[in-house]
């Protein structure tokens, strides 16, 4: 099944296996067109199953896997404040070059009915950045994948990271960082402390470059 670089088909490990096995012929050929013999150097002859390896295992594992399971819990105390997760690491590739970029998300929303174990807000980073992305489709993802799973309005999402393709080629600028952000309900409202507040957490506990 053909997929965009950025959306998610769950495989089964002998599907995974499979691509993988067909991934690490390809790469060889791909090695080869650019001249290297990787099979004529020690370093390098198991290279294109390790490539195939680390891409399926690791770098785009949130393309074949299954969701995050999204515990969430009755609101009881009827708590109306702000949940803020802040310090979320970000390791993804973009969909351009397949080169990394790094750096940190920070979450919020205003629960409603519910509110969510808060692992599941990591979890939810992790899974949508481990694919190819654009940070703003990441960024985006993340958001509505949020709103639609808390029944909740409010969502915030900002992401900062360090893009590679900026850093070691083109520009040549590995310092530059890029932001991101998706707010919706009461985070989008002028004048609000509750964007204030989360922007404030985000500037104490979040970017840690």
């Amino acid at each position: 099944m053909v997929k965009k670089a950025n959306e998610n088909v769950p495989r089964t490990e002998g599907e995974i296996n499979n691509m993988m096995e067909e991934a690490a012929k390809h790469y060889g050929k791909f090695l080869n067109a650019l001249g290297f013999d990787y099979l004529a150097d020690r370093q390098t002859v198991d290279t294109p199953k390790r490539v195939a390896k680390s891409w399926m295992k690791d770098l785009v594992v949130g393309s074949v896997t299954e969701g995050p399971g999204m515990t969430i819990f009755p609101n009881e105390e009827r708590y109306e404040g702000v949940v803020i997760q802040t310090g979320i690491r970000v390791n993804s590739i973009c969909a351009h070059h397949n080169l990394p970029f790094t750096g940190w998300a920070s979450v919020a929303y205003i629960p409603g009915d519910y509110v969510i174990g808060l692992s599941k807000l990591n979890r939810t980073v992790e899974w949508f950045a481990r694919r190819p992305q654009m940070q703003e489709s990441l960024t985006q993802q993340i958001h509505n994948y949020l709103k639609d799973n808390l029944k909740c309005e409010s969502i915030a999402v900002s992401l900062s990271s360090k893009h590679t393709c900026c850093g070691i080629r083109g520009i040549k600028m590995p310092e530059s960082v890029m932001t991101t952000n998706s707010f919706s309900g009461r985070f989008m409202e002028k004048d609000n402390l509750v964007r204030e507040e989360f922007l404030f957490a985000i500037s104490k506990n979040g970017n840690k470059f």
